[in-house]
């Protein structure tokens, strides 16, 4: 009788150490959940890694500096053949208003009938090249007058306006800021962008006048 009871206190104590153990495993679990894992510490920068970056800035600023250099001393000659060019242009854009002026509008204007074919194209001729001159001359023109240059539509004035287009473009040409360099330059300059202004408009007006007047007499034959 008295094994058969130690017996089963050995069973009782044996079944609350188990349910002991079973209800602190999920507590242990959930502590260890809980619990952050600890991260390994920084590595504190090598004095060989340091010297490394600032070598790479010190090429990186070299390399900038130098692509700087370059790029001036390219840039200069660019510069120089860009304004060879510009002369050059203007030097062949002067001489074509020379001969467009002898060989066209000086004929034109002195002719009993107009050739208005002849006249668009020869006065389309002389807007491209003043146009030119305008905008793309390395000599800067700038009118100081502050006159508007203007000019009607009108194919009653278009002999009066082919003796104008001449003389302008006679006066535009013979103006010495293209020849030499004068103290009274700006003043040239002045003279000079106001009579290209003249050239432009009225090769332009003359241009639309011809052009209607032309399609008007192809229609009526």
């Amino acid at each position: 009788m008295r094994k058969f009871q130690s017996r089963l206190t050995l069973r009782v104590l044996f079944a609350l150490v188990a349910l002991a153990l079973t209800l602190a495993a999920p507590a242990s679990l959930s502590a260890q959940k809980a619990k952050p894992i600890p991260l390994p510490p920084a590595n504190p920068p090598s004095p060989d890694s340091t010297s490394s970056r600032r070598n790479l800035r010190s090429m990186d600023q070299a390399a900038l500096e130098m692509g700087i250099l370059m790029s001036r001393r390219t840039l200069i000659p660019d510069l120089e053949r860009e304004r060879r060019r510009l002369a050059s242009q203007l030097a062949q854009d002067l001489e074509q208003l020379k001969q467009i002026n002898a060989e066209k509008i000086i004929p034109l204007s002195s002719a009993t009938t107009l050739d208005y074919k002849n006249l668009a194209q020869a006065s389309a001729e002389i807007r491209a090249r003043a146009t030119r001159i305008k905008f793309y001359s390395p000599i800067v023109l700038i009118d100081r007058t502050g006159e508007k240059v203007r000019y009607e539509a009108d194919p009653s004035q278009l002999a009066t306006m082919l003796h104008q287009l001449s003389r302008a473009v006679t006066k535009f040409l013979g103006n010495p800021v293209f020849s030499i360099s004068a103290p009274n330059d700006a003043e040239l300059r002045s003279v000079a962008a106001h009579d290209l202004e003249a050239i432009i408009k009225l090769s332009d007006t003359m241009n639309k006048i011809a052009r209607r007047l032309s399609k008007t007499l192809v229609a009526s034959r």
